[in-house]
């Protein structure tokens, strides 16, 4: 017993201490590209102008011969990647999530998803990512429209560890993906050996189910963080990393939520987004917690630092923890 309670406290610090890092998934992104690369010579990568961005210098050095860079031209580099796609390339077309997801939005629906052609769409500035540049550099609706779509994947890492492997992931799936990347530095949550499967979320807290939180992105650091100062206060939550926004982990969801007394989704955007999604799954199963509540957006962003507007809409540790409290 006493060496069962040693190893949880050793993964316990272990956890506290990877989190006081902060890396950017961008760069996890930038360097699992380059990994996947040389493993594997149908992977090229399209670009609107925005491969400094990505971390892709590496990439761009040792493959030159596999980079296209296209300009501020989303829709052209979007329909190019799908006739790449058609030949038989596995195409990473990077970008930024607002201009993606919405000016690119026909493109991606009629050329990469209808065909269910390999173009993995990589968008920076996801969420409240695009932080002090505003708005228009906010990619907030991005789930809530993406996830429309058939035969799209979506993922959401939480770090820039899960970045670097949903990579891979999503070169392995067939079809099209929505890979969700941010700007600036977040929280590292995993270990460097964390082991990721696609369509399952992961349990990054399990003290109790007063409360469940089904958190992705940057708001996984601050839903665990939450949970760690509500078992402080005796409240006892269980954060689940829903990364694969679509298809959802129904199962994992389900099973975790069944008996909860609340269950809180948390997301840098729309609510309509993976609140939706969860709210949608638990009705369908027949799954009904005493109290639900989407933590999220229901307005346009504002410019500010990233911790600063999390605080703002009320999606940092902060504000779950109150959130959580107004629910028991």
């Amino acid at each position: 017993m006493m060496r069962n309670i040693k190893s949880q406290w050793r993964s316990w610090q272990r956890r506290q201490e990877n989190m006081s890092k902060m890396v950017s998934t961008r760069t996890g992104f930038g360097a699992g590209l380059v990994e996947l690369a040389g493993m594997r010579d149908d992977v090229v990568t399209t670009s609107a102008d925005t491969y400094r961005s990505f971390a892709l210098n590496e990439f761009v050095e040792k493959y030159p011969d596999r980079y296209f860079e296209f300009g501020i031209a989303e829709q052209g580099m979007l329909t190019a990647s799908a006739a790449m796609a058609a030949e038989g390339c596995c195409v990473f077309s990077v970008g930024y999530s607002p201009f993606l997801s919405m000016r690119g939005l026909e493109q991606i629906r009629t050329f990469a998803a209808y065909p269910n052609l390999n173009v993995k769409v990589a968008a920076g500035l996801s969420g409240l990512s695009g932080d002090t540049d505003g708005v228009t550099h906010q990619g907030t609706e991005d789930i809530g429209i993406v996830r429309t779509i058939p035969n799209m994947t979506l993922l959401c890492p939480a770090d820039a560890v899960a970045a670097k492997a949903f990579v891979k992931m999503a070169a392995d799936l067939q079809g099209p993906v929505y890979l969700r990347l941010g700007r600036g530095a977040t929280p590292v949550v995993y270990e460097e050996n964390q082991r990721f499967e696609f369509g399952k979320a992961i349990h990054v807290r399990c003290y109790g189910r007063e409360a469940v939180i089904v958190a992705c992105g940057p708001c996984v650091a601050e839903a665990a963080r939450a949970a760690d100062q509500l078992k402080e206060k005796g409240i006892m939550v269980t954060v689940l990393d829903m990364h694969t926004i679509k298809p959802l982990d129904v199962d994992t969801l389900a099973g975790c939520c069944e008996g909860a007394g609340s269950v809180i989704t948390v997301e840098d955007g729309t609510v309509c987004g993976l609140g939706s999604a969860v709210a949608e799954a638990l009705m369908e199963h027949n799954v009904h917690p005493k109290h639900f509540k989407r933590l999220g957006m229901t307005t346009f962003g504002t410019a500010g630092s990233l911790p600063e507007l999390l605080g703002f809409f009320g999606l940092d540790s902060k504000g779950i923890v109150e959130s959580v409290q107004s629910l028991q």
